[in-house]
């Protein structure tokens, strides 16, 4: 056991294994794992890791998951797009983020309303939602079937073909739910216009028995949610609840030393990573040197990604000539990725180089998780042990859960990648546009630019280590990130995967599996409340539409509901289980816009995020905070009953308590604060794009993603600002690292304290009670701690919605 000495002779023993280490794991997971997968995607999904062409009569006429603007009568209209400064740009991909009570949504819904009329004027039908609404992506490819029928009158007049032919080229084109199961069934517009010009000039022929029922009759459903949607709800909770015990057992193998499959590498890796940098793994470490070690590996993994951001420019990979990024900028993005946050105040396609994102961003992706999830186990030592002193050896903890990382990313990587995903490092695509578009100057564009790279190694580790940052602006609502209904599924799985597996591994670590079901069981009581409101807010649709003559009803032709900033391959469902997975987990990769969901769904991801990122949380972080939680939670309940609580064996005494109270009220001091002082101030106003109380919610969104390490954002905030870029970097660094150490000295206090039977009045930490006191405690204490704030926000804009208050 090693001596505790000076701060500074520690920070001095731990800086050559900071940077060798930073340096050997580089290596491995920004320039070998990406080179792997690219290695493997180019032999065995040619077409996919290239941008998924579309090759029409011998030529490339786009690509088959990425949608071009269309505006003449005679085509299929696909969705509306934000993009700028022309429609369906690729080259910097977003959505309108314009919320549900702004008149410029209904002001943008009427005027497509009007033109659809103007060019139809003798269809009388309600028009399908997500024709009138702009996707998440500005690039969707797809409208829904319902969309594409409703169009049919007009083409076959413009096109002097009869309906019946229309409506069986539509028919043709449908592309059903994957796998029967995942997603809408939809129509790409690209696929279906080629193919309309090809029935024009007569090269191919649609007999009229392929056509369908174009009747949009409500699809059968139960508690008012779709049969299908159901389906797909179910399958995901129980593929994680499938999965989660035999990943958890395994990292609990990894962890404690036993042999297990990948016993052979992992060792021999650990092993040469750890004598070339100095380390003994069997020189443990006490809190303080574990605190020390952390603080100091994080100096590299800052300077690294903030240098390689100033000087992109004159290195490699960088096809599209990318600049420097600006100082503050590159400062914020450092600490975002370092911190595990990723949150993004720019706008990826144009402003980092494939070197830039993959030997720095990538490789923050999984050294940020691995750090977290070395500071559990340390956590997870100090529980298990007898009166010890330390509590693990963090390099030698860090290397592991690096490596555990990598396999899984590696088979998420190319399951991706066979859906469609990117992973080259060859430049931009430019492939012609079908019906060219003038942009905002009035020039004509006849082309579109599709960015590529080495796109799919990246998404993997954004959700598998809960990251969040994506490779487009768009994140997983652009088409080329996450290409399928399939995809959808891998991506919302690979977030919640390993949060919901360490609880099988501390139940595994401690010799109790009770204990970890129980933390288990507490997350999903909060969970699924949340993803069923979700669900139904969003379902029910705008209100503000109800008058435009705009069909918001789920059927079996289209998801229906609010379609502002989503995808139609994904649909509702899909959507708003992601969207309360990814801020539950601290993850912020979205598939939609935030911005634009109803009020009560905005209001629902701020409070997963403001509960402390324990509902599964973060990798590492989301149970070490929940444990916090538990101590807390035993605490009162010993008051209650007048005895000293205990929790996994160890008293609770002050220090304890003391430390568990600091850990929550950080993260509500610095989002309170920090909100307040962003309202108060001119350039906390300046970032605001939506009025009234929404406008308040995405500076409160803002502060609370970044407090809380998750990333996501109301996107609508003009976020890339010296204010914001300081200020969010503070809330990151402090919310992130405060905690840590906090962590740490809880962990160096409850490792000296002796293992204790439970006694007939303790609170037995694996039974309902137990379980069901623990969520009160944690729903009362993030209900006490925001809901003035969130009054002012989504409440008010809830309020202001049913009682038909806009704001201007």
């Amino acid at each position: 056991m090693t001596t505790t000495g000076s701060i500074g002779s520690s920070i001095r023993k731990q800086a050559k294994p900071a940077v060798m280490i930073f340096f050997l794991l580089t290596l491995i997971v920004g320039i070998l794992y990406p080179l792997v997968v690219t290695g493997v995607a180019q032999v065995a999904f040619p077409v996919q890791s290239n941008g998924d062409l579309l090759i029409h009569n011998g030529k490339v006429a786009g690509s088959s998951q990425i949608g071009q603007p269309f505006s003449s009568p005679q085509y299929f209209w696909g969705r509306l797009s934000a993009t700028s400064p022309i429609p369906y740009n690729a080259g910097a991909s977003g959505g309108s983020n314009l919320g549900s009570n702004n008149p410029a949504l209904v002001n943008q819904s009427q005027a497509r309303v009007d033109a659809l009329h103007a060019v139809d004027p003798t269809n009388t039908k309600e028009i399908p939602v997500d024709l009138v609404t702009a996707s998440g992506s500005g690039l969707d490819p797809d409208i829904s079937v319902a969309a594409a029928y409703y169009q049919v009158p007009r083409i076959a007049r413009e096109r002097n073909l009869p309906e019946y032919e229309v409506s069986a080229l539509v028919a043709s084109q449908i592309e059903p739910r994957e796998f029967g199961i995942f997603g809408e069934p939809r129509v790409n517009v690209l696929s279906l216009n080629l193919a309309l010009d090809d029935l024009s000039a007569g090269k191919i022929s649609v007999p009229q028995s392929s056509g369908s029922n174009t009747h949009a009759s409500p699809s059968d459903s139960v508690f008012g949610m779709r049969i299908a949607d159901w389906i797909q709800v179910l399958l995901f909770i129980g593929l994680v609840a499938l999965l989660c015990i035999p990943l958890g057992a395994w990292m609990a193998k990894v962890f404690t030393g036993k042999p297990n499959f990948f016993s052979p590498v992992f060792d021999w890796t650990e092993q040469k990573i750890l004598a070339i940098s100095g380390v003994d793994p069997g020189e443990e470490m006490d809190w303080k040197q574990f605190a020390v070690a952390v603080m100091v590996f994080t100096i590299p993994c800052i300077a690294v990604v903030f240098f390689l951001q100033l000087v992109q420019q004159f290195l490699p990979l960088n096809p599209a000539g990318l600049g420097a990024v600006p100082w503050d900028l590159s400062l914020n993005t450092a600490v975002s990725f370092a911190t595990n946050t990723n949150w993004q105040a720019y706008v990826p396609e144009v402003t980092m180089s494939y070197f830039t994102q993959m030997v720095g961003l990538a490789v923050q992706n999984f050294l940020s998780a691995a750090v977290a999830l070395a500071v559990l186990v340390a956590l997870i030592y100090a529980f298990t042990r007898k009166s010890g002193t330390t509590i693990g050896n963090f390099w030698s903890l860090l290397v592991k859960s690096t490596l555990i990382l990598i396999p899984i990313c590696l088979v998420i990587s190319l399951v991706l990648v066979s859906q469609g995903t990117p992973q080259t490092f060859s430049g931009a695509v430019t492939v012609p546009l079908l019906d060219p578009v003038k942009d905002s100057t009035g020039a004509l564009v006849t082309t579109q630019t599709i960015p590529l790279g080495p796109v799919a190694s990246q998404v993997a580790i954004k959700h598998l280590g809960t990251n969040g940052g994506g490779f487009y602006n768009a994140n997983s609502a652009h088409p080329l990130e996450n290409p399928t209904p399939f995809s959808n599924l891998v991506e919302t799985f690979a977030i919640i995967i390993i949060p919901a597996a360490l609880c099988m591994m501390f139940g595994g670590m401690i010799g109790s599996r009770r204990k970890g079901v129980a933390l288990l069981i507490a997350m999903s009581l909060i969970f699924l409340p949340l993803v069923g409101l979700t669900i139904w807010s969003e379902q029910g649709g705008n209100p503000a539409f109800s008058s435009l003559g705009i069909d918001q009803t789920p059927s079996h032709l289209q998801s229906g509901g609010n379609m502002e900033g989503k995808e139609v391959r994904f649909g509702i469902v899909p959507t708003a289980l992601f969207a309360v997975v990814t801020t539950v987990t601290s993850c912020g990769a979205v598939d939609a816009m935030h911005d634009s969901f109803m009020p009560v769904a905005g209001g629902v991801m701020l409070f997963d995020m403001q509960l402390g990122e324990v509902v599964f949380g973060g990798v590492g972080s989301g149970l070490y905070c929940m444990l916090v939680f538990a101590i807390i939670a035993m605490f009162i309940a010993g008051l209650m009953v007048g005895r000293t609580p205990e929790l996994y064996g160890k008293k609770i005494e002050q220090f304890e308590m003391k430390m568990a109270t600091i850990i929550i009220l950080i993260p509500i001091i610095l989002i309170l604060a920090f909100t307040s002082l962003a309202v108060l101030t001119p350039a906390g106003q300046a970032g605001i794009f939506n009025p009234g109380p929404h406008g308040f919610s995405e500076i409160l969104y803002a502060f609370t993603s970044a407090t809380q390490n998750n990333g996501s954002a109301f996107a609508g905030l003009s976020a890339n600002s010296l204010f914001y870029n300081l200020a969010t970097a503070i809330c990151m660094f402090v919310g992130r690292f405060a905690t840590i150490i906090l962590t740490l000295a809880l962990a160096g206090s409850l490792v000296a304290k002796k293992i204790v039977p439970a006694g007939e009045g303790t609170l037995r930490d694996h039974r309902p009670l137990f379980i069901i006191w623990l969520v009160f405690v944690i729903i009362v204490i993030g209900a006490l701690s925001y809901l003035p704030a969130l009054s002012l926000g989504p409440i008010a804009e809830y309020m202001g919605m049913i009682g038909g208050v806009i704001h201007v």
